[in-house]
């Protein structure tokens, strides 16, 4: 049936038409540890309630709406009812400057945003600015404060609790994600209806979820992983999500896994990485019995976190790989598959990887090339908002060209080397950083890290890394040989790096990326442009 294809009816209409009204759909731990629980028919209703309001409001499908908001209950219900409602769905950071608003509800031409009080005056900035932009729904006032700043609780006690989904089609748009912005000025990606079976398919090849299954996501919904995994796939499996209000605390974290008998985590390495920083001994008193597998996500997971997990946590870390524009995951190593430490594993079933060399030949097993593949999944992009030219610059034929180079070994693991424009090039050596930064990343001394190329007279580029030291390092022309010498040993003395920079924090977005042409703009004494998505 064509209502099928709509993603916010699959998520709850259909769950309580099998069965699973009464099941709750949605666990909510305050940053204050308060819960609230939220079934699927409670998701179901507050969806068409929204679905209702937005079309009371004379939005036609296909406009698009925004989401501006914490990691709130609100977040579910207004992402399902948009899509219910047919139209499209764009997802923005609460930390948003009025910058970063304007470029992306300019370039979305944003007809609505769903959004708070406390972001109103962001708002209030750039609306002038806003042609498009009608109306703006407030979450959190009882009464309308202007004819176009409404309020959504008391529209939402008038709406009707029924509501009739429309009928997408597997091409109708559903979803624009903005991409990190990591190495240049963000773009808007579509996605549509159809993507909901990549995201089932992957997530039961990937997570192999069981019906009693309690799910933790971490990424915000602003991200591609947010709604793909912290909201579509696991509504759409039925499972039980845990969501969490609250920032990154090792022993917070650990006390909700263990209290709500989570089974499935699924977080980003730079989390990991944090509680790398804390002493073993912290998560020792914890129950992790029911905690079945961990999954990490938004960059590569070096080899040292792999072991630690092991060593520490007493579970594998199963990385997995995709981009906003893939739209799901695409290579991944999970459950059944030898980890290879390192490597990307995989790729699922029906995803075609290529390797492609510089004049797109075919690139030989263990040589590095630009990693591509085959179109045609459902979950792939189908534009650039506004940017018709750069989204045909991302094919060669039917393969997709990703922008990230890797290797495939002789039994079909596939190895991140960097992104195509992050690839050092060392006196004509190729360097990846992202085997600069797992190599230092296995001394004690370091916390974080981050390589770049920087110009240099004789080499063309130098490695530089910028170092975060754990607490009670302190440097010294010492430690900066060690650094060296270890980094040659492992990977080639002409990765050693060059130069040094520490720093309290590597900057990062909030999908875990390292944020390069920051680096690169620090280094250079430059202004670092846009930062409304590096972490907070």
């Amino acid at each position: 049936m064509t209502e099928h294809y709509n993603i916010g009816y699959k998520c709850t209409g259909w769950q309580v038409n099998e069965g699973r009204g009464n099941q709750v759909a949605l666990r909510w731990v305050s940053q204050k540890l308060e819960r609230q629980d939220i079934t699927y028919r409670q998701l179901d209703s507050h969806s068409n309630r929204y679905a209702n309001t937005l079309r009371d409001w004379g939005l036609q499908a296909g406009e698009r709406v925004f989401l501006f908001l914490p990691r709130t209950p609100e977040v579910y219900s207004a992402f399902l009812g948009i899509l219910k409602a047919g139209l499209v769905c764009g997802t923005l950071f609460s930390s948003f400057g009025p910058e970063a608003l304007l470029d992306r509800l300019s370039d979305g031409a944003a007809s609505a945003v769903v959004t708070n009080q406390k972001s109103l005056r962001k708002l209030d900035e750039v609306w002038p600015l806003l042609p498009a932009l009608r109306v703006v729904f407030l979450v959190d006032v009882p009464e309308h404060l202007s004819e176009r700043v409404v309020s959504l609780p008391r529209l939402l006690a008038e709406a009707g609790e029924t509501f009739e989904a429309f009928p997408a089609r597997p091409d109708t748009p559903s979803v624009i994600h903005y991409t990190s912005g990591s190495t240049g000025k963000p773009k808007g990606v579509q996605h549509v209806h159809g993507s909901l079976k990549s995201h089932l398919r992957s997530f039961r090849e990937v997570f192999f979820p069981k019906p009693d299954d309690r799910y933790w996501c971490t990424a915000d919904h602003a991200w591609v992983t947010g709604t793909s995994y912290g909201i579509i796939a696991p509504f759409a499996f039925g499972l039980t999500q845990v969501q969490y209000a609250g920032g990154f605390d090792p022993q917070t974290w650990f006390s909700i896994i263990e209290e709500e008998k989570v089974n499935l985590l699924y977080t980003a390495p730079t989390v990991l990485r944090m509680m790398m920083q804390f002493e073993d001994e912290i998560y020792q008193g914890f129950d992790l019995s029911e905690l079945r597998q961990i999954y990490s996500v938004g960059e590569p997971l070096n080899p040292e976190i792999y072991h630690w997990g092991r060593r520490v946590l007493k579970h594998e870390i199963h990385d997995t790989w995709f981009q906003t524009e893939t739209g799901s995951i695409m290579i991944a190593n999970r459950p059944g598959l030898e980890i290879r430490p390192g490597s990307m594993g995989k790729p699922l079933e029906g995803i075609q990887p290529v390797l492609l060399a510089d004049d797109f030949s075919p690139a030989r097993v263990g040589e590095v090339g630009k990693l591509g593949l085959k179109s045609g999944w459902p979950s792939m992009f189908r534009a650039y908002i506004n940017l018709p030219d750069a989204y045909q610059s991302k094919f060669h034929g039917d393969i997709y060209l990703t922008g990230d180079l890797a290797r495939q070994d002789e039994d079909g693991y596939f190895w991140f080397i960097g992104r195509d424009d992050d690839v050092i090039n060392t006196a004509g050596h190729l360097v990846s950083p992202f085997e600069v930064e797992s190599s230092l990343l296995e001394l004690p001394a370091v916390a974080d890290v981050g390589v770049i190329g920087a110009p240099d007279a004789l080499l063309w580029e130098k490695v530089v890394a910028f170092i975060a030291l754990t607490p009670g390092a302190t440097w010294s022309n010492e430690l900066a040989l060690r650094l060296r010498v270890h980094v040659s040993n492992r990977v080639s003395s002409m990765a050693a790096p060059a130069d040094f920079r520490i720093v309290q924090k590597i900057p990062k977005n909030r999908s875990g990326k390292i944020m390069r042409r920051v680096l690169r703009a620090w280094y250079a004494g430059q202004d670092a442009g846009d930062l409304s998505t590096m972490e907070e």
